[in-house]
């Protein structure tokens, strides 16, 4: 039963006189904090524990990854091993979850080659985890192999599989694994549907999708959720094709949400259809009028077409409600150490040598005929100030953060919190091509592998 805070912490206070306490009784506890929410709570309670056992520390890591803690979560693991505690398949399925969303593709090849030396069994759950795992490492290459590996295969299983080819866009083999599902008879759930829409939204593929969506109901009989027509919405609207996408919008058999309106609002910044991006913000004003992040969306849009009273107008608004525009954060793990970044950060102990080598960089992009996409700097300032701005991405920090910083010829790869600019996308496009180095950036959308010059993504996103 869910328990208020004062409730908790009165069970708490009763607990502090209880004679015979035992690691059971204290693990009950931490449980309870867990499940209701209370981390804060949590966490004191598992600090104040006199000894703990593997229950207690599977509880705290899990809640730790619950709340999106997922380095703070690495970090007690490495405490786990400090103090002597073997982690059983129930640890690895956490941290395997907060290695995926730190994108933090060493520390995912080091656990997955942990599992395997420290004989944790490797059942459905936890299989399934390390496929997801390296699918969000943007490594899709193990993620396959962990997933051929699996004896049993759920549509969890195959789910996570094609998320794997999802992220990086590739709508066939997203297609074919959903073929070869279904030729082992594993019956397709919605979940399923919404990796295979997601591939093809990637790999712009719009006709695929349209006979995907069609067949779900028809041939397998899974009535699409608001979650689909939102995946469709998406596809239809990066693609272009904006009034179809609002016919179908106009068409669902229930009330569209914020989130459908939110995906044409973001195909509207695409396309730089400024008219109906007002309609759809004004739908989603009604529908959510707490949601804020969509003025900041229509204050680019603005932006984009030079409407600058218009961006005036809707920065008066956002400041009048309190908000501040998320920043750009960019992340880089080296050597095992995850590096942030913020857009114009002066603050990280290699800022010198990161503006040597962006100076670097730049100049060699010059002569090579690369020219700064200034539209991407949504401010009313100056040229000179724009290219300053645009310099300072927090992207661009990472990469040259990662080129100072590991051997010639390795890998560079970078999580970014935003969808990744364009000028940020041709800028790495020629640094792989000039530093002979393969890129990866993983922004809020889908993976960018960026090899000679060339990204996977063929310049659709």
């Amino acid at each position: 039963m869910y328990m208020k805070r004062g409730e908790r912490e009165a069970a708490c206070r009763v607990f502090e006189h209880m004679p015979n306490k035992t690691v059971v009784s204290w693990n009950s506890l931490l449980a309870g904090s867990v499940r209701d929410g209370d981390f804060e709570l949590a966490r004191r309670i598992f600090d104040e524990m006199p000894e703990s056992d593997l229950v207690s520390w599977n509880t705290m890591i899990g809640a730790l990854v619950q709340e999106g803690m997922f380095e703070e979560a690495i970090e007690l693991f490495r405490e786990m091993q400090n103090n002597g505690m073997k982690p059983d398949r129930v640890t690895m399925v956490g941290i395997a979850s907060a290695c995926g969303c730190l994108g933090a593709s060493d520390l995912a090849k080091w656990v997955y080659t942990y599992i395997g030396k420290n004989g944790i069994h490797m059942d459905l759950q936890l299989g399934t985890a390390l496929v997801d795992m390296f699918s969000r490492c943007g490594d899709s290459y193990s993620a396959m192999i962990v997933f051929n590996a699996m004896e049993k295969k759920d549509v969890s299983a195959w789910t996570a599989a094609i998320g794997a080819m999802a992220m990086e866009g590739n709508a066939e083999g997203a297609i074919e694994l959903f073929h070869e599902m279904l030729g082992q008879k594993v019956k397709p759930d919605d979940v399923v549907f919404v990796a295979l829409l997601t591939a093809c939204s990637h790999g712009g593929s719009v006709e695929k999708g349209r006979k995907i969506f069609s067949s779900m109901k028809e041939t397998h009989g899974v009535c699409p959720q608001i979650v689909h027509y939102g995946c469709m919405v998406d596809i239809l609207g990066r693609a272009g094709f904006l009034e179809e996408a609002l016919d179908l919008i106009r068409s669902m058999p229930m009330e569209p949400n914020d989130v459908i309106w939110g995906s044409l609002l973001a195909a509207c910044r695409t396309h730089k259809n400024v008219g109906l991006a007002q309609y759809a913000a004004d739908k989603i004003t009604e529908l959510a009028p707490d949601k804020t992040g969509i003025h900041v969306l229509l204050s680019n849009i603005y932006a984009f077409a030079g409407k600058w009273d218009d961006v005036a107008k809707v920065r008066v608004q956002l400041k009048e409600k309190g908000v501040q525009k998320v920043p750009g954060l960019s992340s880089i793990e080296v050597n095992g150490m995850i590096h942030e970044f913020i857009s114009g950060d002066e603050s990280h102990p290699e800022k010198a040598n990161i503006d040597l080598m962006l100076k670097e960089i730049n100049f060699r992009l010059n002569k090579a005929g690369y020219v700064p996409d200034i539209t991407n700097v949504l401010l009313d300032v100056d040229l000179r100030e724009k290219e300053h701005l645009l310099s300072k991405h927090s992207e661009k920090l990472a990469m040259a953060f990662g080129l100072i910083t590991t051997g010639q010829g390795m890998p560079i790869r970078v999580v970014k919190n935003l969808r990744m600019c364009s000028d940020c996308h041709s800028f790495a496009k020629l640094v792989s091509k000039l530093y002979k180095r393969e890129i990866t950036v993983r922004d809020n959308n889908r993976y960018h592998f960026f090899k000679q010059g060339f990204c996977s993504c063929g310049d659709y996103w």
